[in-house]
């Protein structure tokens, strides 16, 4: 594909038209400077790193984030989503390079400024999404050794939270909504005998697989009513979990 020079957005972000005159943002250290400013001259691809498109709807958005980042970030976020991706075994798209690119920034002016931001939602998702979260403590290992900051589970959290979103196919706030529904739940099938759930075991990660599966349907309208074989699955797991089978 060739892309074509329409104006610079920075030193390291030029705004570009493809062979189908779809408008396109793409990174590339200095590729500002580097690249011939003429309006429609060819870009030099040894100069593109990485490409978005670009629409009326996200253009400005966009733009703004990638106008105030410094070029040194670019790489740290492609850095943390490559590993995030290794960990979890996944492809993000190219919307969690932007979210993360926002948020990392933001996170680390607010350091910066020695101001903490504590996340409400640490342990819902420490409990009940620990692969996001253990990605996301490998991204903090990364991020604090690159900017010298000392981020910790809190922020670990908010990253974990953009992953469980990137991978997700609900909305952030549906997928809060569902932890703490997983969180009251866990929490009741806790006070119904006097056999504590034990949390690391493999049968209480089959528990919540359940439980997550029924409240994406319940969430979504997906459906109102579930067949025998599903709850009797969900009340099997239950038994099993509290020692009964």
């Amino acid at each position: 594909m060739k892309y074509f020079y329409l104006k610079s957005i920075n030193n390291n972000a030029i705004s570009a038209m493809d062979e189908h005159h779809h408008e396109v943002i793409i990174l590339g250290k200095a590729i500002g400077i580097k690249c011939n400013r003429t309006i429609h001259s060819l870009v030099d691809k040894q100069l593109i790193e990485r490409i978005f498109v670009s629409d009326t709807s996200n253009k400005k958005y966009i733009e703004t984030i990638l106008n105030k980042m410094p070029y040194a970030l670019f790489m740290i976020v492609e850095k943390v989503i490559k590993t995030a991706e290794e960990d979890l075994q996944t492809k993000f798209k190219d919307v969690l390079y932007l979210s993360l690119l926002d948020h990392i920034y933001f996170a680390y002016t607010t350091w910066q400024d020695k101001q903490k931001i504590e996340n409400p939602l640490l342990n819902e998702i420490k409990m009940f999404h620990t692969n996001e979260f253990h990605a996301a403590l490998h991204s903090i290992a990364i991020i604090n050794q690159a900017l010298h900051t000392d981020f910790d589970e809190h922020e670990a959290a908010f990253l974990a939270f953009h992953y469980i979103n990137a991978l997700s196919n609900l909305s952030s706030l549906q997928n809060k909504t569902i932890m703490k529904d997983l969180e009251r739940t866990v929490n009741y099938i806790d006070t119904l005998t006097d056999y504590t759930l034990d949390k690391n075991s493999y049968l209480y990660g089959r528990l919540l697989i359940h439980l997550k599966c029924l409240f994406n349907r319940l969430i979504t309208d997906e459906k109102k009513t579930f067949d025998r074989t599903f709850m009797d699955e969900v009340s099997r797991s239950l038994k099993i979990a509290h020692g009964e089978e």
